[in-house]
Parts: C-alpha cells; structure tokens; sequence
C-alpha cells in the first residue's frame, strides 16, 4: 500500500496489516523557480485556492474575516476555485456585508492568473474541517514565499509542519481569525517573504521515481537506475551515458 502522509499510513494499516509506503504528492518543477517577483505582495491578502465544498471550511474562514475587519485590520481574500456551496458562500458574504472585502475568481483561471493571485497575496490559508488527503495547494503556496495558516487536520498537518507554517483548530473562526492576524503581524516585522523550504523532495519527477521504485521491489526488481548525463564538449563525436545507481 502506498500513502500520501504518515497519518493516513497508521490509519489505514490498523485496519489492514500489510507493508506500506509513504510518497507524498508533487508539484511541478517549475513551481520552484521562475516566478518573477514583479509584483509586491499586500501583507493583508489572504488566498484560498480549492474548491467550494463543505468540507474546506470557508463559511469559518469568512467569519474569520468579518472578525478580523470588525477589529479594524483591512483584509481582503481572495477565493479561487468552484463548487456546489457557490450560493452559500455567496449569500454569507452578502449577509455579513463583506462584498468589498472578499472576492470569488471562480475555477476558470490559468495557470498565469493563479500564479499572479499567489505573488500578490501575503498569507495563504486552508480552513478545511476534514481531513485532506495531501494539500497540494499548501506546497504551491510555499514554492512562492507565501506562510501558511490551516486546520490542524489529517494530511494537511505533515505538510504544515514540515513547511514551518501554523495549525488552528478546525471549525473555529475566533481561533482562525488570531492565527491570521498573528501571521500578518509576523510577515510585516520581517517585511519580507518567508524563506521557502527545501521543496525540492516534492517534484514530480523524483515523486514518479519512488513509485517506480515501489513497483520494482514489489517484482523483485533492482531500482531504476538514474542516468548520470555528462556535458557535452563541443567538438565531441561521441557521448557515453553511464547509469547510476
């Protein structure tokens, strides 16, 4: 068996006894480097990428916002994605009068929009109430500076953890609202973007190699060798390509 975390690997292997695997998700190598910085990101720009769905939690991170601009802090969020609690989420930010201070993108946007809506925000956050397989989104957001506040869920909290960002309770808008306002204060002392993790471990091409890897063994196979390819002089007639083990 393979899994995403280690938290699902002791879930599921209570139940079923058998030798696993944990490879987590990837992201795209260049998601790690050729972001320009043209943009400077507003401390009190909030994002959530995801989708519309009960179990993301946006109704308690919309509170959180109408709390926090109740304290006086002018934060803004935006949300980017789609799903069936689109007139929910509509209707709760109409009611709490928070037109101004809360947009929705919708799901159709390019790869370029949401890599702009990445730059341009200070925080990223995750309020989901359930637990998450993985939390693509929160690597995304790290690879572009960006701290990041979730629930302290399955899934979700390996990878917080690992990217140094902060846990909230979930299902608590008074908690999630402190967090937030702790990591903006945070960002505004060191005025500038927090350093990225080491990311690397999470492109897709080494994450591919492991399951490759995986289904070797399972066959009784040596690993895949990695291929060691040299620079090529100019001038050169031949190259020799060597594997590595």
């Amino acid at each position: 068996m393979v899994f995403h975390t280690n938290d699902f690997a002791q879930y599921f292997t209570s139940y079923f006894d058998g030798p696993f695997k944990v490879i987590p998700c990837g992201i795209d190598a260049d998601e790690l480097n050729g972001h320009s910085r043209d943009h400077e990101p507003s401390s009190d720009r909030i994002l959530f990428v995801g989708q519309l769905r009960r179990y993301k939690g946006l109704p308690y991170l919309i509170a959180a916002i109408k709390q926090l601009r109740n304290s006086g802090r002018s934060v803004v969020l935006e949300i980017v994605g789609e799903g069936p609690d689109h007139n929910r989420v509509v209707d709760m930010i109409s009611r709490l009068k928070l037109q101004d201070a809360i947009s929705l993108r919708g799901d159709d946007v390019s790869r370029e929009e949401l890599d702009l809506a990445y730059r341009r925000s200070g925080l990223f956050v995750l309020p989901s109430v359930e637990g998450e397989s993985f939390g693509i989104v929160l690597l995304e957001a790290a690879a572009r500076g960006l701290p990041v506040v979730a629930s302290d869920l399955p899934g979700v909290r390996e990878v917080v953890e690992y990217l140094g960002g902060t846990l909230v309770q979930p299902g608590n808008s008074t908690n999630l609202a402190n967090a937030i306002a702790k990591s903006l204060d945070n960002n505004r002392i060191r005025r500038h973007r927090a350093t990225p993790p080491d990311l690397t471990k999470f492109v897709w091409e080494k994450i591919a190699k492991r399951h490759l890897d995986c289904y070797r063994e399972l066959l009784g196979l040596a690993p895949e060798p990695t291929l060691s390819v040299p620079e090529i002089s100019e001038g050169a007639d031949e190259v020799k390509i060597e594997a590595v083990a």
